[in-house]
């Protein structure tokens, strides 16, 4: 992919929106395309910190693997979405296991070495960092909050209403962008839980469900859900 069009990918993220055309073609000459099949590692736990990814196309989940061999997930990125820039700037290992979820998976990858001199020349490019680091740690924070202060409906409803809605045939439609199986281990619930509540909801005429593709039928029940008190 040529420097104009990683260019403009890259001022499709929210924090380098702002950028000028100049800062992000230098930011382009640090990056490569990789493009990935469904369930190939991007980065291991562990492994010293090389680059940070941006999601052009296709879906990455993050997770770590406990010292039983469980999988704990931990974030899912799409298209536009970046990861792992809090560990090229202060952990020096990657801290948890990325992968990715669809076929293809098309992601950016940002050379540490090179982005990190440019980082250091340009005022502009730092604060910019500063931005997304921010937002990663807002949505980190929401999900501790989340996790800890909601049971499983709450939590799930409420993650629902997060991802992007279309509107289809008089209702919403919503693309789960990762497997139930990851969704489940996402929100801290059992697969078991999480078929039990989409039936009870399905039954309720909340919602109905057919694989990864969800139609929304209430939405003002579904928000209830989310915010029970």
């Amino acid at each position: 992919m040529e420097v104009p069009l990683i260019a403009q990918t890259l001022q499709r993220l929210p924090h380098f929106g702002s950028l000028n055309a100049d800062t992000l073609a230098e930011i382009a000459k640090c990056c490569r395309v990789r493009t990935l099949q469904a369930g190939e590692t991007i980065f291991r736990e562990g492994q010293r910190v090389s680059a940070f990814y941006i999601v052009r196309s296709g879906g990455v989940r993050l997770y770590r693997i406990s010292s039983s061999g469980r999988e704990q997930a931990l974030h899912h990125k799409g298209p536009n979405q970046s990861f792992a820039e809090a560990a090229l700037f202060s952990f020096g290992f990657y801290p948890a296991y990325a992968s990715a979820t669809e076929s293809p998976t098309e992601l950016i990858e940002v050379q540490g070495k090179s982005f990190l001199e440019l980082f250091r020349s340009s005022d502009t490019l730092a604060g910019a960092m500063v931005g997304s680091l921010c937002q990663h740690l807002s949505s980190l924070v929401e999900r501790v909050d989340e996790l800890t202060t909601l049971q499983a409906g709450a939590r799930l409803a409420s993650h629902l209403l997060r991802i992007p809605m279309e509107a289809t045939d008089g209702h919403l439609r919503i693309e789960l962008p990762m497997s139930k199986k990851d969704l489940a281990a996402h929100l801290s619930m059992t697969p078991e839980t999480l078929s039990r509540l989409l039936r009870q909801w399905r039954d309720k005429g909340i919602l109905e469900s057919a694989g990864s593709t969800l139609r929304l039928l209430e939405v003002g029940a579904l928000e209830a859900l989310a915010d029970p008190d």
